[in-house]
């Protein structure tokens, strides 16, 4: 069995660094790129099927979408700052909603 991997052009890993960054000083720590999704998070759930961001905030790097999952109150102040983030990083992506 195969498994495909998308390798990601230069501009978007550039692009992806500055987000992680970004998200790092709002309180989020990067996990994964996978299946077009970047995800973050605070701290990690396990359970018997998975390991996955608890507190998270993933984006897809594909089309404009967002997945917001925060309980920490704390958390939920950064949420602007998170989402003028992603929204950079889509417009340095050059995806717009008409995508």
């Amino acid at each position: 069995m195969s498994t495909e991997v998308k390798v990601l052009s230069t501009s978007t890993r550039t692009n992806l660094e500055v987000l992680k960054h970004h998200m790092k000083k709002l309180g989020f720590k990067y996990y994964e790129a996978r299946n077009e999704w970047v995800t973050f998070g605070t701290q990690l759930m396990i359970d018997e099927k998975r390991v996955s961001p608890f507190d998270n905030i993933a984006i897809s790097i594909d089309f404009r979408y967002l997945h917001v999952d925060i309980s920490d109150f704390s958390l939920i102040g950064n949420l602007p700052e998170a989402e003028q983030a992603i929204l950079d990083f889509y417009e340095a992506e050059g995806i717009t909603d008409e995508d």
